[in-house]
C-alpha cells in the first residue's frame, strides 16, 4: 500500500463470541490491511494486537472511534499507535531458542525468569505464562544472543527458582523443532510499505 500509515493496534475488553470477525470486520471497513495478528482470551479478557496498514489520510482517531463502536455495551481498552515510516529494526540478534519453564507457582516467578533473560541480553519475541492451582509453566519464544551459552543461562534459571522444584529447557528452536510433532511459527520479518 503505498502512500499508507502503519499503526499498532491493542484492543482488550471482555470476551464474547464473535469479536474476532468484528473487530477486523472494522479494521477492513475503514480501509485497513491487517499484516500481522494474535488474539488469545485470558481468565473472560478478550485481547487482540495486530499491525496493520491504512491510507494516509486515516487518523489513529479515526480508527479508534471505529473500534469503540464494536463494543458499546463494554468498556474496551483501545491503543491505536503510528509506526514510523521505516521498518524497525529487531529488538535482538541472534539464533532462534525456545523456553520451557515449569514449577512450583510463588509469586515474582515470571519476573525473575524474565529479568534472567534480560541481563544475558535475551530478547523474549513471544511469551505464555499461565497458573494453575499450585503450579506455574512459561513457555516462550526467544532470540539468544550468538555470544551467550544457553546451557549457563538454563543453569542460572534452574537455580534461581530451585526453592520451586522447576525443570527449565532451553534449546535452539531447529532442535525443538526436529523433537516436537507441533513446531513453533516462525517470526514474521516485518517490511517496509
Amino acid at each position: 500500500m503505498k502512500n499508507a500509515t502503519r499503526y499498532a493496534i491493542t484492543v482488550i475488553c471482555e470476551d464474547r463470541v464473535g469479536l474476532v470477525g468484528q473487530f477486523t470486520g472494522a479494521i477492513t471497513r475503514l480501509g485497513g490491511n491487517i499484516e500481522v495478528l494474535d488474539q488469545n482470551v485470558r481468565l473472560g479478557y478478550f485481547v487482540i494486537t495486530l499491525m496493520a496498514t491504512f491510507d494516509t489520510g486515516v487518523t489513529a482517531e479515526t480508527v479508534r472511534n471505529g473500534l469503540l463502536k464494536i463494543d458499546a455495551a463494554g468498556t474496551p481498552a483501545i491503543s491505536v499507535l503510528p509506526r514510523r515510516e521505516t521498518s524497525i529494526p529487531p529488538a535482538g540478534h541472534g539464533a532462534p531458542f525456545v523456553l520451557a519453564v515449569a514449577g512450583i507457582d510463588v509469586p515474582g516467578n515470571f519476573s525473575m525468569v524474565t529479568t534472567c533473560l534480560a541481563r544475558y541480553d535475551i530478547n523474549v519475541e513471544s511469551l505464555a505464562c499461565r497458573t494453575n492451582e499450585d503450579r506455574f509453566t512459561i513457555i516462550g519464544e526467544l532470540t539468544v544472543p550468538r555470544n551467550v551459552d544457553a546451557k549457563t543461562v538454563r543453569l542460572e534459571l534452574t537455580e534461581l527458582l530451585a526453592d520451586r522444584q522447576v525443570k527449565v529447557s532451553l534449546m535452539h528452536s531447529d532442535i525443538f523443532d526436529a523433537t516436537n510433532r507441533i513446531s513453533m511459527p516462525k517470526h514474521q520479518t516485518e517490511t517496509t510499505s
